[in-house]
């Protein structure tokens, strides 16, 4: 029985270490160990023919009529506001230069600035360029000079909408149209293209995005690009897309680039069969989306959190974007259940108190059966022991007596096995819930704990980094977790054998060294079940020392 308890302890452990090692440390590798590789050549799209040219590297030139006498034309700036963010927008391609969300900050700290969607690299790309296939050549808009009448600032009050709208014309007299319309406290504004060739016959308009995809300083918290294309999610992460990825064609719902908590990605509207052509050139990722035979485009543009609600509420679909891994089902239920509690009492931290209440009573039933059961397993040593020694020579004998004295004592030898199978799915899912929900960014709990999301780190000026771990400082939360941890296991029944005793009185320093690096959310939730788990096990303990033991017939 403590064998087998054991070897799910020790599974569970390897399990969750494999998943942070093999998974996510190489999808999501540390800042400083990425290396941008040489730029990888064009790919050709699906059903489109392939330019030889990177879509990005020739521009469409100014037309004389928008362009300045010396030149190119000065460049306008056009800002958008709302109460969730100030859009920045530049004459120069028609793009957007910031995009800055009022509600988040780029860090914890009280005077950190709005958190800036737009990132890009030296040199590269603006987001919301239009491109052009002609025969063998994408042009894109990134250096015309567009006009516009829009007011320099524009500011929407609840309720209001707004328009943008930018024109250009190329030397061989190509007309591109942008109109960008706002709503007022959504993240989702409106972008219509509108085209008029001029000579040579256009094969397909696009709409592209670009964006580096060098790690924030969050915990593994790296851009990528994400899509919904023909029924299936699309993640290519830097490493993929450097090795070349082949385009997909096929209905798009969206597409675009994610990091952990933001989004910023194209909902073509109406007519959206399409080919996405994906690709880094070295310094930032670019997301192209072609449409043939078309001359005007319509797409939303999400710009803001991963937030479910808010996401749900304009395109279920983009709830893919978050990835929950293969606990999805129950890591959203908990981060629906930890919303819920929000409600009641407004900080996560007790939020997260609340929850490990409700899973703590709903496993209660089969933790006590489990408990009682290792606990009566352990006081039938003794009598198990001199079975084994009488019938040692008569295994079939030996199975009845010992079937026999569990019977007698209402013990069953695998009842305390289905609780530590539970450990890892429940593990996993908080761990997915916790990291990837927007709402507990930067989110306080009590004192030093400033970021539910982050690894717990009591920071001490001057003291260097720990070894193995982000925190120049004491982990005080994953100790205290650490130590309770502890103090469980050695009010549980112990094993008779010393060797099992002492592996499993290790258990807890092997949490304690994972979970330095995990979500500081992670170890309040492991610290609160094992407060309770040890009230739970007094109670138990006391409970059976007023019992008699079965004997041996």
């Amino acid at each position: 029985m403590e064998s087998r308890i054991l070897i799910a302890v020790i599974l569970s452990l390897g399990l969750v270490v494999a998943y942070q090692e093999l998974v996510l440390k190489r999808l999501y590798p540390p800042p400083q160990r990425q290396a941008f590789p040489n730029p990888t050549p064009q790919v050709a799209s699906a059903g489109l023919p392939a330019s030889p040219i990177a879509p990005s590297t020739l521009a469409m030139p100014a037309a004389p009529s928008v362009a300045a006498a010396g030149g190119q034309a000065p460049e306008r700036v056009v800002e958008v506001s709302t109460k969730l963010y100030e859009a920045i927008f530049t004459s120069r391609g028609a793009r957007l230069k910031s995009f800055r969300l009022k509600k988040f900050r780029e860090s914890s700290q009280a005077d950190s600035p709005p958190y800036e969607m737009i990132k890009p690299a030296a040199g590269g790309s603006l987001p919301l360029g239009v491109m052009v296939r002609r025969g063998d050549t994408s042009l894109d808009d990134a250096a015309l000079d567009y006009a516009t009448d829009a007011p320099e600032q524009i500011a929407l009050s609840p309720g209001g909408k707004g328009t943008v709208a930018f024109s250009a014309q190329t030397k061989d007299g190509v007309t591109i149209r942008k109109t960008f319309t706002f709503t007022a406290g959504s993240y989702a504004f409106d972008m219509a293209v509108d085209e008029t060739s001029g000579s040579g016959a256009v094969q397909a308009l696009g709409l592209t995005m670009a964006q580096p995809l060098t790690a924030h300083a969050g915990y593994y918290d790296v851009p990528e690009i994400q899509a919904y294309v023909g029924g299936n999610a699309v993640v290519e992460a830097q490493k993929a897309l450097a090795k070349g990825v082949a385009p997909l064609s096929g209905p798009i719902t969206y597409a675009g680039f994610g990091d952990r908590y933001f989004l910023s990605v194209f909902l073509p509207q109406g007519a959206n069969q399409g080919a996405l052509e994906m690709t880094f050139n070295g310094t930032q990722a670019e997301a192209a989306m072609f449409f043939a035979g078309v001359q005007q485009l319509k797409t939303l543009v999400y710009m803001g959190p991963k937030q479910l609600d808010i996401m749900e509420a304009i395109n279920p679909l983009l709830s893919k974007s978050i990835d929950f891994g293969w606990t999805a089902i129950l890591a959203l239920a908990f981060l629906r259940t930890l919303k819920f509690f929000h409600l009641i009492a407004p900080n996560y931290g007790i939020d997260i108190i609340l929850l490990t209440l409700a899973i703590r009573a709903a496993l209660l039933p089969m933790s006590i059966r489990s408990q009682r059961s290792m606990i009566r397993m352990q006081r039938l040593q003794p009598q198990i022991a001199k079975i084994r020694e009488k019938f040692k020579d008569d295994q079939e004998h030996l199975q009845r007596e010992m079937v026999d004295l569990y019977k007698r004592n209402h013990v069953n030898p695998l009842g305390g096995c289905a609780p530590m199978v539970l450990q890892l799915p429940i593990f996993i899912g908080l761990y997915e819930a916790l990291l990837n929900a927007v709402e507990l960014r930067h989110s306080p709990f009590v004192g030093w704990i400033t970021d539910l999301s982050a690894p717990d780190c009591l920071l001490i000026p001057g003291m260097p980094k720990l070894p193995l771990t982000h925190c120049g400082g004491i982990p005080v939360l994953v100790l205290l977790m650490g130590l309770s941890t502890f103090l469980q296991q050695w009010m549980m029944p112990q094993s008779p054998d010393p060797n099992q005793q002492r592996m499993m009185m290790l258990s807890p320093v092997i949490f304690t060294v994972m979970l330095v690096n995990f979500p500081a959310g992670l170890s309040l939730y492991y610290f609160a079940s094992n407060l309770l788990g040890i009230a739970q096990q007094f109670v138990l303990n006391r409970e059976f020392k007023q019992i008699p033991v079965a004997t041996t017939a």
